[in-house]
């Protein structure tokens, strides 16, 4: 049975090989966990900015169970470092995702020069 992902060359089947500079899942997951922590970081210390300059204005209401502006601040203020801190973390899981990747790419450029080929078999030399 033949396969959709073949090839026909002159009468014999080839079936194509995986690409190498393929990034696997797995380091994918490590670029989508970055740009989440990145984006849920932004968003936390701009509702942050955004509390801090209603109260700046005078046009932001306590809810109920506040007793002073100074709590709200305060509230305010620890939301946007945590927002901050969690951007960094996403930056440094970011650089720490791409320091990956380049080396394996490194590596697989070595390999290609070498001509062994990831997957290939080892032959033992004498």
């Amino acid at each position: 049975m033949h396969s959709p992902l073949e090839l026909r060359a002159q009468g014999s089947t080839v079936v194509p090989q995986p690409a190498a500079g393929l990034v696997k899942s797995a380091e994918r997951l490590w670029d989508a966990l970055a740009l989440l922590m990145i984006l849920s970081g932004t968003t936390l210390f701009l509702l942050a900015r955004s509390g801090l300059t209603s109260i700046a204005a005078g046009t932001h209401v306590l809810p109920p169970g506040v007793s002073s502006f100074v709590q709200r601040v305060d509230y305010f203020s620890a939301q946007s470092s945590l927002g901050l801190g969690m951007a960094g973390v996403g930056l440094a899981i970011g650089l720490g995702s791409s320091f990956r990747h380049a080396m394996r790419r490194r590596t697989e450029a070595a390999r290609a020069a070498r001509g062994t080929a990831i997957g290939a078999p080892v032959t033992p030399t004498a």
